[in-house]
């Protein structure tokens, strides 16, 4: 038994994958740097010289007993919020970070532990219902089996 959460090991491989490299969007003929945020701000406000950014953070987790009875199926819902730079046009940056996220994600592969890494769907982000603007949220899902009494590394 280790004292680290396989689901936390997924989420920091996930995450140094997206760092993996250079990683800017075009604002207007110049190559701004996308900083990777370690905590999301309430509000999702974040000043302007912090942007372009992005956030991963996981959503939720599934558990599937059914499978066998020596390993439990699960399924870790990451989400990656994207923030775009004011000027120039934000869906541009937003289209650019997904397109490097989606590419880095897919280079990593399984993260060494995984099943499966999966992008499930990609939408505007939503702040109290209301649509924010120059921000995308992706939505991953990673599946990983641990024994029923063991849900360490």
């Amino acid at each position: 038994m280790s004292d680290t959460l396989i689901a936390k090991e997924l989420r920091h491989r996930f995450k140094a994958a997206i760092l993996v490299g250079e990683f800017t969007v075009d604002e207007g003929g110049e190559a701004i740097a996308v900083k990777i945020l370690d905590t999301l701000p309430a509000g999702w406000v974040i000043k302007d010289e912090k942007l372009p950014a992005l956030y991963v953070f996981a959503t939720g987790e599934g558990l599937d007993h059914n499978q066998s009875i020596s390993e439990v199926e699960r399924s870790l819902s990451l989400a990656v919020a994207l923030m775009a730079r004011p000027g120039g046009d934000p869906m541009d940056q937003l289209d650019d970070m997904q397109l490097a996220v989606e590419l880095k994600v897919l280079a990593a592969g399984k993260f060494g532990l995984a099943k499966s890494c999966r992008l499930l769907s990609v939408e505007i982000a939503r702040n109290n219902g209301a649509p924010v603007v120059g921000t995308r949220i992706m939505n991953y899902e990673i599946v990983f089996g641990v024994t029923p009494d063991d849900p360490s590394l």
